[in-house]
């Protein structure tokens, strides 16, 4: 078996970097949608700031794509509403 290029030992590198970024990413996620389903507004109001920032930061790193940040953040803001108004 060859030994691993310099190349390849940057992607595993960077893999490992963006995965955990990415799991940060989803578990806000999920904490904020939990929130929403308890009726804890002012919690999700709270985690709804920290994803935006997270996501907005991800984009910025290149770790995600600018669109998915922006629609992630614009859906966030969609449920908030819809759940604050119910």
């Amino acid at each position: 078996m060859p030994t691993p290029s310099k190349r390849d030992k940057q992607s595993r590198r960077r893999f490992e970097q963006n995965r955990a970024v990415r799991t940060q990413l989803k578990n806000i996620s999920k904490n904020f949608y939990r929130a929403l389903g308890a009726g804890d507004t002012e919690r999700a109001v709270q985690l709804r700031d920290e994803a935006q920032k997270a996501y907005d930061k991800a984009a910025n790193k290149g770790v995600i794509h600018t669109n998915k940040a922006a629609r992630k953040t614009s859906r966030f803001d969609k449920a908030l509403s819809s759940a604050s108004t119910s």
